[in-house]
């Protein structure tokens, strides 16, 4: 926990402890209530059980703790005028972690932080024009699996509901010519860091989405310095009062996806490379699917994805087998350990959404059970590794302003090397939301 965080947080208490007193006086003068706020507060364990791959061999490489405990603080406080509305998400968190398996094993840690997640301030120059500033996360897509079409925010917040995406650093124009038309101009204001080589170019894109009685289509595209231009899109069409068929994609001319080669030079015999980064080659990521409610309100969904720029089978093979020999080599000299390090991460951030090219999702949920039950359940299969993850989302509503809530997970597969359980087995989070 940073000085200036802590300031930026009892500042913005403070203007916002003034700016409620205001409101509650213009409130009681008959005028609208400006400001509002919502108050959350989250308490919760979680288990894991990592896995023995060739992504994180003896658990040295990714280091992942098998228990935690965490306490969330979540503010949201609100501004609504005619001309200018904002929001500000400050949080407050307290984590402890606790370690079992291979080189951290028996090793505890601490952290207290507090930041602010998102944040936004929004002027209305004129009835149909929106322009914004601010720390804030946009998500879009009817999609679970992934939303191909958004560059910006790969969670979709939909594997856990109750982890929040933080924010980035964008600038907005919002424009709507008429009722079925909108037109948003997006573009980044600062570099972000990419994990492997330092910093990236802003992103900026222009995005147009029209709606009429039964769809909804949109159109995105993305333009980054240095980096290809890459073209998204997203809809939805609601075929029947219990149908609707949904799409995500994008697609991108080449690609800067790494994929194992042969490399004679290297002492593991093999190096992640950019192989087709000035490809003239189309590469496609699509999901495609549909979702059915049945007259009881339960509904299911089926989904379909396509990841072009993932591996093949041969590919896999090759990317497996450079895995392997670098987890091998990961405990070696500082020079070939340096090396396998590197390499490691590579594998594990490849530029990829998917590992593979083909994936299946089903899931079935129901809301409302006795008025206090929801459960989400979801498996998401890959076709040609023949492996998935089985998942569980149950939240039970105790009284109007407390919730308890279990996500869980669980990796089937005949092997440990496989995309989805080459990090965790098996996965548990199991606490309390209170609304306060």
């Amino acid at each position: 926990m940073t000085m200036r965080s802590l300031n930026i947080v009892v500042a913005a208490g403070l203007c916002f402890l003034a700016a409620n007193s205001t409101a509650e006086t213009q409130a009681k003068d008959g005028r609208a209530e400006v400001f509002s706020y919502n108050l959350r507060a989250l308490a919760f364990v979680d288990t894991q059980n990592p896995t023995h791959s060739t992504q994180n061999p003896d658990n040295a490489f990714l280091k992942i703790n098998r228990y935690s405990g965490e306490v969330q603080v979540r503010p949201d406080l609100f501004l609504e005028t005619p001309s200018v509305s904002g929001s500000l998400k400050p949080r407050l968190t307290s984590t402890r972690r606790w370690w079992e398996d291979g080189a951290m094993r028996g090793e505890t840690a601490s952290q207290n932080r507090t930041f602010v997640n998102d944040w936004q301030v929004q002027v209305k120059p004129h009835e149909a024009l929106f322009i914004s500033f601010g720390k804030e996360k946009t998500l879009w897509g009817p999609s679970f699996i992934a939303s191909p079409s958004n560059v910006l925010f790969k969670d979709t917040e939909r594997v856990n509901p109750k982890t929040e995406v933080e924010g980035k650093y964008l600038a907005r124009l919002v424009y709507l010519p008429n009722n079925a038309l909108t037109i948003t101009v997006l573009s980044e204001t600062k570099k972000e860091d990419n994990g492997l080589s330092g910093k990236s170019p802003p992103v900026r894109a222009l995005k147009a989405e029209i709606m009429g009685s039964n769809y909804l289509l949109a159109a995105i595209g993305y333009q980054q310095r240095r980096d290809r231009p890459r073209v998204g899109s997203y809809g939805q069409w609601t075929a029947s009062d219990s149908m609707v068929l949904y799409y995500d994609g994008i697609v991108t001319k080449g690609t800067d996806v790494l994929y194992p080669e042969r490399d004679a030079a290297s002492p593991l015999g093999a190096s992640f490379v950019r192989t087709y980064d000035d490809s003239a080659k189309l590469f496609p990521t699509i999901t495609a699917g549909g979702t059915y409610t049945f007259l009881s309100g339960d509904t299911v969904s089926m989904e379909f994805l396509y990841n072009r720029p993932g591996y093949d089978d041969a590919m896999a093979r090759a990317y497996y087998e450079l895995r392997g020999d670098a987890a091998r080599h990961l405990f070696d000299g500082a020079g070939l350990s340096g090396l396998s390090q590197q390499t490691l991460s590579e594998a594990l951030t490849t530029g990829s959404p998917f590992l593979r090219q083909y994936y299946l999702m089903g899931q079935f949920q129901s809301r409302e059970i006795k008025d206090v039950l929801n459960v989400i359940l979801r498996y998401t299969y890959g076709l040609e590794e023949r492996a998935g993850q089985a998942s569980a989302i149950l939240e039970w509503q105790a009284t109007g302003r407390l919730q308890f809530f279990a996500i869980g997970s669980a990796n089937v597969g005949n092997r440990a090397n496989t995309e989805f359980s080459s990090l965790v087995g098996s996965s548990l989070m199991a606490g309390i939301e209170a609304h306060l």
